[in-house]
């Protein structure tokens, strides 16, 4: 091993319930202490899913906590590694940091803001603003620390296509981002274990962990062949938590009224929201601003897709569209409007309005919302497996894991993540008319706007 890592060992030992203690080195604790990673306690990990499984109230503290942590493991393995990652002093301790703040910069209620554009940027972009900020107490703690901010934040915003990150950075990024990364292993197995879902416990961690090598070709992160049927387990939970847990359909309701609540507000001709005050607010103290918004412009709460959600009123599912039922140039519309949420509210209020001439029905143009899951989620498989000097096969090492000869799993898994996860939702409020209209009309409605 090329360097000491004894430091990992010592400090402010925190105790976690996935991971056991977690030391945090002295040089570090300020950035623990700093306000921005305190205020990480009032992020919660997974946002609404606590409407669905009530035990998920685990917040991006600890969970930052466990990517540091288990981002310590990678070290100590890749380092003995035959060859060895070749890192100093100086690059372990940013690759550390940066696993420690990567969520610094997420709004309340997870990735919801982020996807609505607007003024909202990714999280990792908004982490590299508050490290190179040098009026931040975290920037303060890396500088006291000897820690580069400028390189902390290439390794959470390595993917800035308006920066040229240098290639040691990127490599430190690789290593805190991929197929195999410590953020994954950490959310996987504690969001099953939060949610109290069995799913996480087929995973052999520490199978997993031992089994971390280094490939100096790619400069990533790899596994010996022993850690296959840990890595299957984790992908397999990762498929599992996104069928049954991230894009549960109450779940998915509850996000897509939070984000059309958030937009109408935004969008209001005297709305005085500015983007300051999501930056740095926790989820409640987002919550209270809001409804003091409503009550500036004469918006009733409770009715409010904001007082709903605090009274668990969730939209129904209407009509769900599969990929099957989907034309190509279909497909290619719910990309555009993905990315373009101004233009799904409208296409809403348009259905809506359709709906209402067809039904009868006073709809204002809120009572329909369009869910468009994040498309190209499918788990990576692109990592390679050594199996030394005595590889049972008629091929070179290292293999990659979706060689026949390691894995089928990308063969018989990933299609089907995909059939799953690519669903389309239209929800609507609990209305059997509506429902019954929405379940013939939605889809010749949709195709029709591509036309």
């Amino acid at each position: 091993m090329s360097m000491d890592l004894r430091f990992l060992n010592e400090g402010k030992a925190i105790r976690d319930p996935i991971w056991g203690y977690i030391h945090i080195p002295p040089d570090l604790v300020s950035l623990v202490d700093s306000e921005d990673f305190q205020r990480l306690r009032d992020i919660s990990q997974l946002g609404h899913v606590l409407l669905v499984y009530p035990g998920a109230r685990h917040s991006r503290f600890e969970h930052s906590l466990g990517v540091f942590h288990i981002a310590g493991q990678f070290l100590r393995q890749l380092l003995k590694a035959n060859p060895p990652l070749h890192l100093d002093l100086a690059d372990a301790k940013v690759l550390l940091a940066a696993s420690l703040l990567h969520d610094i910069g997420h709004y309340p209620f997870s990735h919801l803001l982020e996807e609505m554009q607007m003024f909202f940027i990714d999280h990792e972009a908004r982490g590299r603003q508050i490290i190179e900020d040098p009026q931040t107490e975290v920037h303060h703690g890396l500088r006291d620390a000897g820690i580069d901010p400028a390189r902390v934040a290439n390794v959470i915003d390595y993917r800035n296509d308006t920066l040229d990150i240098p290639s040691g950075d990127l490599r430190l990024a690789h290593i805190l981002s991929g197929t195999l990364d410590p953020d994954k292993i950490d959310y996987l197995l504690r969001d099953a274990r939060y949610c109290g879902v069995p799913f996480g416990e087929s995973v052999n961690r520490d199978r997993l962990l031992s089994s971390i090598t280094f490939d100096s070709e790619s400069q990533r992160p790899a596994i010996t062949y022993k850690g296959v049927s840990a890595v299957e387990a984790l992908i397999f939970t990762n498929y599992l938590m996104y069928r049954n847990v991230y894009w549960h359909h109450a779940v998915r309701s509850a996000n897509a009224m939070f984000k059309r609540g958030i937009q109408d507000l935004l969008l209001h001709p005297r709305c005085t929201l500015q983007e300051k005050e999501f930056n740095r607010s926790t989820e409640a103290d987002l919550i209270h601003r809001l409804e003091e918004e409503m009550d500036l412009l004469g918006i009733d709460k409770r009715s409010s897709m904001v007082g709903l959600l605090k009274r668990r009123k969730l939209y129904k599912v209407a009509r769900m569209l599969f990929p099957h039922e989907r034309s190509p140039d279909l497909i290619e519309t719910f990309g555009h409007l993905y990315h373009h949420p101004n233009e799904r509210r409208q296409l809403e209020i348009d259905l809506c309005h359709t709906l209402s001439q067809k039904t009868g029905l006073d709809l204002r143009g809120d009572e329909i919302l369009i869910d468009i899951p994040r498309f190209g989620k499918s788990p990576e498989v692109d990592l390679k497996v050594y199996f030394g000097s005595h590889i049972p096969f008629d091929k070179e090492d290292p293999l990659t894991f979706d060689d026949p000869e390691v894995s089928l799993l990308k063969d018989y898994l990933i299609d089907s993540f995909e059939a799953q996860a690519k669903v389309i939702r239209i929800f609507c409020i609990d209305n059997p008319v509506l429902r019954k209209a929405l379940k013939a009309e939605a889809l010749p409605f949709l195709e029709a706007q591509t036309v």
